[in-house]
Formats: structure tokens, C-alpha cells, sequence
């Protein structure tokens, strides 16, 4: 009864494996077989976007195709142009977030203090208007507009010394020869004040 038993176990099991095995060996061959077909899928995929790169090469060259191509073509160039809206989009975006290092022209980080890349400074753009006004224009332009500073300073300079000219002369005080002349004739008028005081007192004393 053992004996039997044991033997009909083992067939039992022989049987499964040989079954499973089988079955291994399907499902092994079923995703081969799908590998294949993915890969021409791929391969007519590729033929396929070729064959519409050539289309659309004509259209651009402007060869005559049917409005069907035509309408596949324009809807290309919509798709293309929104790309490249997206595109500036994306550098406005780095611009306002990013800045470039002055050391090492690498870009970093708006807020960053220094650069991770060189180590150097990199001051905000608070700080760079607290240092001081930028002057715009060419080095012409900025080398004639301190030109015509220095001249303006220069007449008001100019200006400045003729008013005081001016005020000093205004201002002067006499010579000797002038104060001598002044006290010269005080006395004289003193003198002929007292010689006709003296003139009508001997008047009065005769009557």
C-alpha cells in the first residue's frame, strides 16, 4: 500500500512539473514573441515620422500638398511656435530667479551671498542701488556729459570770483591820501565855521 502510494505520488508530481515547465516555456515564447512585435511597431513608428519630416520639409519649401498634409503642417508650426513661447518663458523665469556671478560669470541663485561655484561675493540688487546710481549710455556719452559738468562748474566758479570782485570793490576802504584829503577839509570847514562866529560876535560888540 506504501509502495503504491509513494509511486503514485512521484508521477503525480513528475506530471505537474512537466506541466509547469510547458507552461514556462509558452509564456517565455508569448513575450518573446511581443518583444518582437514592439519592435517593429517601434520601427514603423519611426518610418512613419520620417515619411511625415519629409511632408513637412515640402510644405515648408513650399511644394504643393494635398489639405489634409497641409492642415497637419500648419497645426506643426502652431505646436513649434508655442514652444518657443514656453521656451521664453523659461528664461524670463531664470532671469528673475537667477543672476550671474561677477567673478566667474556662472549663474546662481537671486538671493544667494556668494557664489557656490567660486566662492565669491555676489551682492544683491539692494545692495548694488545702495552703492550708487548707474550711469547709462556709451563711454562717449558718458565722457561728454562730464565734460559739459566741469564747464558749468567751471563758469560758476567764474562767475562766482567777478561777484566778489564785485563786493570787494564795493566794500574797499580809503587810502591814506583819500582819509588825509577827508580830514583836510573837515578842518578847513571847522576853521571858517569859528572865523564867522568870531566875525558876528565883534559885529554884536560894535553896535
Amino acid at each position: 500500500m506504501a509502495k503504491d502510494f509513494f509511486g503514485n505520488l512521484g508521477q503525480a508530481l513528475s506530471k505537474t512539473a512537466k506541466e509547469l515547465s510547458g507552461r514556462a516555456e509558452d509564456v517565455y515564447e508569448t513575450q518573446r514573441l511581443k518583444n518582437k512585435i514592439s519592435a517593429e511597431e517601434r520601427q514603423i513608428d519611426k518610418i512613419m515620422a520620417d515619411l511625415g519630416k519629409i511632408v513637412y520639409q515640402r510644405y515648408k519649401e513650399e511644394v504643393p500638398v494635398d489639405d489634409v498634409q497641409k492642415e497637419l503642417c500648419e497645426q506643426i508650426d502652431q505646436r513649434m511656435e508655442q514652444i518657443e513661447q514656453l521656451r521664453t518663458d523659461i528664461k524670463d523665469l531664470k532671469i528673475r530667479t537667477r543672476r550671474i556671478c561677477p567673478s566667474c560669470g556662472k549663474e546662481v541663485e537671486k538671493n544667494a551671498a556668494f557664489c557656490k561655484f567660486c566662492g565669491a561675493a555676489c551682492p544683491t540688487q539692494e545692495e548694488e542701488e545702495d552703492a550708487g546710481d548707474t550711469i547709462d549710455g556709451t563711454a562717449e556719452e558718458v565722457e561728454e556729459e562730464k565734460k559739459s559738468e566741469e564747464s558749468a562748474e567751471e563758469a560758476a566758479e567764474t562767475e562766482a570770483e567777478t561777484e566778489a570782485a564785485d563786493i570787494a570793490e564795493d566794500t574797499e576802504e580809503p587810502t591814506a591820501d583819500e582819509a588825509g584829503e577827508e580830514v583836510a577839509e573837515a578842518e578847513a570847514e571847522e576853521k571858517a565855521d569859528e572865523a564867522a562866529e568870531e566875525i558876528t560876535e565883534e559885529a554884536k560888540t560894535e553896535e
